[in-house]
């Protein structure tokens, strides 16, 4: 299923006024028209931006080499699905009602050992607010002032305390010259807010696996079946396999080579971190549970992918190649799926080039291939025997590839 997803963006500037990162929200579209947080979970909103950053939207796209600042409420700090998160690119910013008992300490502790950049949100010069803080200081390091909170004359005289601490101090919800000049002026490196620029909304649409098919995938990681089961799992659900080539091609894997299958894919990330980017998704989708609906084009896709695998079975030459040709047959739809152009979804992919050859201009055998399959969709009898010749595939092959799949 396909839809739109939507995420907040606002700038965070240097004093020179070069951009740091973006803080990122997730956002809905309501029934007036507008875009709102859609609950108020932090949890599920904070996986949500972070499966829509990388499976759907792209990191590069939304915060190109620069840092993603999240929400992290205490629930998804001691939750092991926050190791998800790459910690490269993302800095945990957490919020000010974590309430800081020995667990909380212990896990700030582990996270930063881990590699982990670490912001407080919503600081300001309360009393009560530097007690409850005071003890993760040092593992801080961007303490984020909330300039609506502060009162400026109590401030002049405690910011040497917050200063005798390595983070750096990030002036938000900045909405004047004054202000920006003040907390430049007392050492704020960083700042964000309305004086600077609204949070803009980045729009893509989503492709949409169905719940029950995520929890099929993770069972089969969890009982050591074979990379090639776990692929061929993959191959019969283009939804997840557009979604896995999306996540890895968001920069964070430092992939040495081009992907020419989805079992290349799954041997390239790893088992468990490939169970950890499911649960991820899993839990961004657990208010969904009831979407298990198949668009038209994704079916299509899927018979597609079926068809081109089987075929590739049956021929002497290509045997070998019936993955990549599953592959092809799934991405083959993407630009009507997603409702952008062939040349820029392909670009914005970590697949081999034969691949992408076979897709934008049908050549190769796999691009041959993929001619047959939709000439048979369209039943066009002549250019499909025209098309078996260049395979060096019988009729009889083609009747068993298409029996099989049926």
């Amino acid at each position: 299923m396909t839809s739109n997803v939507y995420i907040a963006r606002q700038p965070i500037l240097t004093s020179e006024n070069q951009t740091y990162g973006y803080e990122l929200l997730f956002r809905s579209l309501q029934d007036d028209g507008s875009l709102k947080p859609a609950f108020d979970d932090e949890m599920l909103a904070t996986t949500r931006v972070v499966v829509n950053a990388l499976n759907h939207i792209g990191l590069q796209k939304l915060v190109g080499e620069n840092y993603a600042f999240i929400n992290i409420d205490e629930e998804l700090l001691l939750d092991d699905i926050l190791l998800t998160i790459p910690k490269d690119r993302f800095i945990l910013e957490l919020l000010e009602h974590i309430e800081m008992r020995d667990e909380v300490f212990e896990r700030i502790l582990e996270l930063k050992k881990q590699g982990y950049i670490l912001a407080l949100d919503d600081a300001h010069c309360d009393p009560n607010f530097i007690e409850k803080f005071q003890r993760i200081f040092p593992y801080i390091d961007i303490l984020k002032l909330d300039v609506s909170l502060i009162n400026t004359e109590i401030l002049d005289e405690r910011i040497y305390a917050l200063k005798q601490f390595d983070f750096k101090l990030l002036a938000e919800k900045v909405e004047t010259r004054e202000q920006y000049n003040y907390y430049k002026s007392i050492g704020c490196e960083l700042f964000q807010g309305y004086f600077f620029a609204e949070p803009d909304i980045v729009q893509k649409k989503n492709i949409d696996p169905a719940y029950k098919n995520i929890f099929k995938l993770i069972n089969m990681l969890d009982s050591d079946t074979k990379v090639e089961q776990i692929a061929r799992a993959f191959e019969v659900q283009p939804e997840i396999t557009i979604q896995l080539l999306r996540f890895m091609n968001s920069g964070l894997l430092g992939l040495r080579s081009n992907i020419r299958s989805i079992g290349h894919a799954i041997n390239l990330l790893g088992k468990r971190p490939l169970k950890q980017w499911l649960l991820l998704i899993a839990f961004a989708k657990s208010q969904d549970q009831s979407s298990g609906f198949n668009s038209p084009l994704i079916s299509l896709a899927l018979s597609r992918s079926k068809l081109m695998a089987e075929l590739m079975k049956q021929s002497a030459k290509n045997k070998a190649m019936s993955h990549e040709a599953a592959l092809v047959g799934i991405l083959s739809l993407i630009d009507v799926i997603t409702q952008t152009s062939l040349e820029v979804v392909l670009s914005e992919l970590h697949i081999d080039q034969e691949l992408k050859q076979a897709l934008l201009t049908r050549e190769g055998d796999l691009g041959v291939l993929l001619e047959l399959a939709i000439s048979m969709e369209h039943f066009e009898i002549d250019k499909a025997n025209l098309l078996l010749e260049k395979l060096e595939l019988s009729h009889k092959e083609l009747e068993e590839a298409l029996l099989s799949v049926m």
